[in-house]
């Protein structure tokens, strides 16, 4: 027999048929998943309309709170004082509720020029997606690390978010008397929940 002949069955089928089938798969759920998405926000029927109109008055039912949800995306940093004569490293962690949001890498940070204005990396994630109720308040939590030869530097800021409010620009200083100050600043899309 030969090399062909001793391989199972599922090693000889060609790549393009199993990329063919995944993709079949993938798009099978999307499809029924706009199917009971579209289900979901069809109309009551007609019937259920029908109903006489003489219904005993009830007390009305309290409902929970609405839910929204906030995607809030990092626009920039204004570079204050980056820690240093030239250029300094420093890395962010992002934290909203206690639970991180995202981190920003460490990258080379200016406070002269056009430079002091730093946009995201494509490649660092910039967006979070947090859920808030009516009158609930998050704390944004923003801790900057700039690791050096001699000592390292950390810088924290807050600021409160709120449902039904923007986030202002959060302050980072840096701890101990040491150079460094940051502002960062966030966009704020706010989107009732049911």
């Amino acid at each position: 027999m030969t090399d062909q002949q001793d391989k199972p069955w599922y090693a000889r089928v060609p790549a393009i048929s199993v990329a063919l089938l995944a993709f079949l798969v993938g798009l099978t759920t999307l499809v029924n998943n706009v199917r009971d998405w579209l289900s979901d926000d069809a109309p009551a029927p007609a019937a259920a309309a029908a109903k006489p109109a003489a219904l005993p008055a009830t007390a009305p039912v309290p409902q929970a709170p609405r839910k929204t949800a906030v995607l809030l995306t990092l626009k920039q940093i204004e570079v204050i004082d980056d820690g240093t004569n030239g250029s300094t490293a420093w890395s962010f962690e992002i934290e909203g509720g206690g639970e991180e949001l995202f981190a920003l890498a460490a990258r080379d940070y200016v406070d002269t020029g056009a430079d002091a204005i730093a946009l995201p990396r494509t490649s660092d994630p910039s967006i979070a997606r947090v859920v808030l109720v009516p009158g609930q308040e998050m704390t944004i939590k923003i801790t900057g690390r700039a690791s050096g030869l001699i000592s390292s530097t950390v810088a924290r800021g807050s600021a409160k978010l709120r449902a039904d409010g923007g986030l202002a620009p959060i302050r980072v200083l840096a701890e101990g008397g040491k150079a460094g100050e940051f502002v960062f600043h966030f966009a704020t899309v706010a989107t009732p929940q049911d």
